[in-house]
């Protein structure tokens, strides 16, 4: 049954050969990684048992940190490693686990699932939120390796697709149900729909979103401080930052800042693009717009000289700063969210305690906006003029502004404690 997936993935890659072809030529993302994704990896040699940890992109890599950091600290016997499956993922994790194996995840082909699975010798698999494919989870189900996925969740349209694929493939279904995995589902609808594919109820259980447990509800003061000194803010600075932004976002908070600026002269504004890749598109209309841009790294290899005029405009080209950035803010706007792309994750700067501001499209955090929003912890807005003027009340409301972000802050702290749940389930599974 494997070989019904390799024909579907191999004639999907022969149809967009030319174009898989120019991207990989032409495009360092695609390239990278190249030679682990086909299986060509380094043999796990450690006689300890080991717990492949997989987060396909940078929001799964963080999550996994804290079940990690438990594991370690409750069975120093194991040998935890990493697996993402995006080049930023990969960035992350070589940052948050400096310590541990981390590569890319094979492509889903069967001979090269079973041959990674063959060299890393897997006691069992975490999977960080829902990352199924089929051959990998088959090749699992066939080398009898538990899988437990935690944080999980399932929307309808996979419940039907995983659903059809079932009915197509024996071996899939086996190892869907297979009484070793685990599923511990972020909600009560989320347990249902994999209970609906044939998975045991004894199987999965609610146990919620390991998100919160990871997000800091303080940074450091030292590194703000350093931060802040890096960036020539001062005490009575205010600072506007605009995290994980789309295009056509940024030139929206540069008209604002423009504004704003009028009447407020002491404020900053920091961007810092969701793709690290647009940070030259974002530079020229930064410059475009009559403004300078100040990138992070030409500060920190002191490549710029401040003008210290309200001219400059911080644009973070790093990977991984995020959290530390938001630290020294006063409001944030989170991306992607004016524009139709599902949003980003609000709650970082919540559980910082900021005033968090976001766009009407965050389908992508649905559940974290509507929180935030019941608890009057956040605004969103829906147009331009309305992020200009909710942003100007801040400013003139200082204690507004606070309050909204302490109970932004509560928000967060209230939803901890999954990590706990979920670390209870695996100490069964270890200690069977």
């Amino acid at each position: 049954m494997p070989l019904i997936f390799d024909s579907i993935y191999l004639t999907a890659s022969l149809l967009g050969s030319p174009y898989l072809l120019f991207k990989i030529l032409t495009s360092k993302r695609y390239r990278s990684g190249l030679n682990q994704r086909f299986g060509i990896i380094t043999e796990r040699r450690s006689n300890k048992p080991g717990i492949w940890v997989h987060g396909a992109s940078v929001g799964e890599v963080i999550t996994a940190k804290s079940i990690v950091e438990r594991i370690e600290e409750e069975f120093p016997e194991w040998e935890t490693f990493i697996s993402t499956t995006t080049n930023t993922g990969f960035s992350v994790a070589e940052r948050v686990f400096p310590d541990k194996t981390v590569f890319f995840f094979p492509i889903d082909l069967s001979r090269i699932t079973k041959k990674v699975l063959l060299r890393k010798k897997p006691g069992f698999i975490l999977l960080i939120e829902l990352e199924i494919w089929p051959n990998f989870l088959i090749s699992a189900y066939k080398k009898k390796i538990p899988v437990i996925i935690v944080n999980g969740r399932i929307s309808n349209k996979s419940l039907v697709a995983y659903r059809a694929i079932s009915l197509i493939s024996k071996d899939f279904r086996n190892s869907l149900i297979n009484e070793t995995n685990i599923i511990c589902a972020r909600t009560e609808l989320d347990a249902q729909r994999f209970r609906d594919l044939g998975i045991p109820g004894k199987q999965v259980f609610v146990t919620g979103t390991m998100k919160y447990d990871n997000i800091p509800n303080h940074i450091d003061e030292n590194v703000s401080k350093e931060l802040a000194e890096l960036f020539h803010i001062n005490d009575d600075d205010l600072v506007l930052i605009g995290g994980s932004t789309h295009a056509g976002e940024e030139e929206i908070l540069i008209r604002i800042f423009e504004r704003l600026s009028k009447a407020c002269p002491n404020l900053k504004l920091i961007l810092a693009p969701r793709h690290i890749e647009r940070t030259r598109d974002v530079s020229r209309l930064i410059g475009k717009m009559g403004f300078v841009p100040v990138l992070k790294t030409e500060v920190e290899h002191s490549r710029y000289k401040w003008k210290n005029t309200k001219s400059e405009i911080i644009l973070i080209d790093t990977v991984g700063d995020l959290e530390r950035v938001y630290s020294i803010s006063n409001y944030v706007f989170v991306g992607k969210s004016l524009v139709p792309s599902g949003g980003q994750n609000m709650m970082e700067p919540a559980g910082l305690g900021k005033p968090v501001i976001f766009g009407p499209h965050t389908f992508n955090f649905k559940e974290e906006a509507d929180l935030l929003l019941e608890n009057n912890a956040a605004k969103m807005v829906k147009t331009e003029n309305e992020l200009f003027k909710t942003v100007e009340f801040l400013i003139r409301s200082p204690e507004a502004a606070k309050q909204m972000g302490l109970k932004a802050q509560k928000v967060v702290n209230e939803k901890r404690g999954a990590t706990d749940r979920n670390i209870e389930i695996i100490r069964n599974v270890i200690k069977n």
